[in-house]
């Protein structure tokens, strides 16, 4: 994509959980990351203080307060910076805050990647599934996010509050757990033909939007049946254009950076060249 595009994109700065972090205005050797070397500073500097246009940001999930990567998202860009995330926490409970921000401060707040996983379980124990899960990189090493719902939740928020002007946090989202009681219920529908998925569903009813999660059965006529191991599935339901159904097939890690691509060069596209 960068070869095609032919966007000059350079890293200034990176600030890692557990190897320390690195500043450099004139661009660092990617190649020392990849080998793992240990960065030379303790503590990342002052956001203010960094030499770059953009922010990439994407710490762990917390999905019930956002932190800390929500207070990066902040100061990214009150220091005048475009800010990508791939974090869902911070984007279901602050969107309009840091839209907001963004727009006083002239900058671009872009999240494509906070949509991009989605995990589901057939054929096997609960807790195989849950294992293959974590291998693969689609559910956290601790997976009560998935397994409870919060993720989703921040997923429902973020298609709420941006696709239909609702003002929702994730603790207005109904859940109901993915637990050993969904694998059973997936294998009786199994055995009838049908198929048990983990779905979010949203909705406006009595002018307001409400949202659930939880698993729910589906028959072979339903656009979601088909969607199967991890691929996942968007259905809209339209007052003009009828359902419109969309489906990514076995997303992974790939996704992930394709989506934060995507959305740097959405910004590049805004910004001077050299």
């Amino acid at each position: 994509m960068l070869l095609h595009t032919r966007v000059p994109f350079q890293v200034t700065a990176l600030a890692t959980r557990s190897h320390g972090a690195v500043v450099d205005g004139f661009g660092i050797d990617l190649t020392l990351i990849l080998a793992g070397t240990d960065l030379p500073l303790r503590v990342a500097p002052p956001m203010a203080s960094l030499p770059a246009d953009v922010l990439v940001e994407m710490k762990p999930l917390d999905p019930i307060t956002g932190e800390p990567a929500l207070s990066y998202i902040r100061d990214g860009l009150t220091a005048g910076m475009h800010v990508v995330t791939a974090n869902k926490g911070p984007i279901a409970r602050a969107y309009r805050e840091l839209e907001a921000l963004a727009t006083r401060q002239g900058r671009m707040l872009r999240f494509e990647a906070t949509l991009a996983d989605c995990p589901t379980a057939a054929g096997v124990p609960f807790e195989d599934a849950l294992a293959e899960a974590q291998r693969l990189g689609i559910a956290e090493a601790d997976p009560r996010n998935d397994l409870d719902g919060h993720d989703a939740a921040a997923k429902a928020t973020i298609l709420a509050n941006v696709l239909m002007d609702a003002d929702l946090v994730p603790e207005d989202i109904a859940r109901e757990p993915i637990d050993e009681r969904a694998a059973k219920a997936a294998r009786a529908a199994a055995g009838n033909g049908d198929r048990v998925r983990p779905l979010i569903e949203i909705a406006r009813r009595d002018g307001r939007v409400v949202a659930s999660f939880g698993p729910r059965r589906l028959s072979p006529l339903d656009p979601l049946f088909a969607v199967d191991d991890f691929s996942m599935g968007l259905v809209f339901e339209t007052d003009l254009a009828g359902r419109v159904v969309v489906q990514l097939h076995d997303p992974h890690v790939d996704q992930v950076a394709y989506a934060i691509l995507t959305d740097l060069l959405e910004i590049s596209g805004t910004m001077p060249r050299p």
